[in-house]
Protein backbone atom coordinates (compact mmCIF):
# COMPACT_ATOMS: atom_id res chain seq x y z
CA UNK A 1 0.00 0.00 0.00
CA UNK A 2 2.71 2.16 1.09
CA UNK A 3 4.40 1.63 -2.11
CA UNK A 4 0.92 2.42 -4.00
CA UNK A 5 0.81 6.12 -2.46
CA UNK A 6 4.88 6.54 -3.35
CA UNK A 7 4.06 5.54 -7.09
CA UNK A 8 0.66 8.07 -6.67
CA UNK A 9 3.11 10.64 -5.73
CA UNK A 10 5.73 10.52 -8.01
CA UNK A 11 3.88 10.26 -11.24
CA UNK A 12 2.03 13.82 -9.57
CA UNK A 13 5.47 14.97 -9.30
CA UNK A 14 6.34 14.35 -12.80
CA UNK A 15 3.40 15.50 -14.35
CA UNK A 16 4.07 18.99 -12.58
CA UNK A 17 7.08 18.95 -13.97
CA UNK A 18 6.13 18.51 -17.11
CA UNK A 19 3.69 21.20 -17.06
CA UNK A 20 6.09 23.35 -16.37
CA UNK A 21 8.67 22.30 -18.71
CA UNK A 22 6.61 23.29 -21.46
CA UNK A 23 6.77 27.11 -20.07
CA UNK A 24 9.93 29.22 -20.95
CA UNK A 25 12.25 27.65 -18.82
CA UNK A 26 15.94 27.38 -19.61
CA UNK A 27 16.67 23.89 -20.84
CA UNK A 28 19.72 23.40 -18.46
CA UNK A 29 17.58 23.76 -15.78
CA UNK A 30 16.01 21.20 -16.70
CA UNK A 31 18.46 19.17 -17.03
CA UNK A 32 20.22 19.64 -13.55
CA UNK A 33 16.78 18.93 -11.87
CA UNK A 34 17.01 15.36 -14.10
CA UNK A 35 20.48 14.88 -13.06
CA UNK A 36 19.59 15.48 -9.52
CA UNK A 37 16.58 13.46 -9.63
CA UNK A 38 18.70 10.97 -11.04
CA UNK A 39 21.27 11.22 -8.20
CA UNK A 40 18.44 10.79 -5.70
CA UNK A 41 17.02 7.65 -6.97
CA UNK A 42 20.52 6.21 -7.26
CA UNK A 43 21.10 7.44 -3.30
CA UNK A 44 17.67 4.59 -2.73
CA UNK A 45 18.98 2.43 -5.02
CA UNK A 46 22.07 2.14 -3.09
CA UNK A 47 20.94 1.90 0.87
CA UNK A 48 20.21 -1.21 2.06
CA UNK A 49 17.47 -0.06 4.07
CA UNK A 50 15.34 0.86 1.72
CA UNK A 51 12.73 -1.93 -0.19
CA UNK A 52 10.79 -0.18 -2.57
CA UNK A 53 9.91 -2.73 -4.68
CA UNK A 54 11.53 -1.32 -8.09
CA UNK A 55 10.22 2.58 -7.11
CA UNK A 56 13.83 3.65 -6.88
CA UNK A 57 14.64 2.55 -10.26
CA UNK A 58 11.88 4.09 -11.59
CA UNK A 59 12.66 7.65 -9.96
CA UNK A 60 16.12 7.21 -11.52
CA UNK A 61 14.25 6.55 -14.84
CA UNK A 62 12.17 9.74 -14.39
CA UNK A 63 15.36 11.80 -14.25
CA UNK A 64 16.69 10.55 -16.96
CA UNK A 65 13.61 11.30 -19.13
CA UNK A 66 13.59 14.63 -18.05
CA UNK A 67 17.89 15.24 -18.22
CA UNK A 68 16.65 14.42 -22.33
CA UNK A 69 13.95 16.74 -22.22
CA UNK A 70 15.96 20.03 -20.88
CA UNK A 71 18.71 18.75 -23.50
CA UNK A 72 16.20 18.86 -26.59
CA UNK A 73 14.62 22.43 -25.76
CA UNK A 74 16.01 25.50 -27.18
CA UNK A 75 17.19 28.39 -25.18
Amino acid sequence: MNTLIFFILLVGTLGSILLISKEQKSGIKLMLLGISIILFGGIIAIDSNSDLGGIEYLIAFAGLIISIIGFGKKD
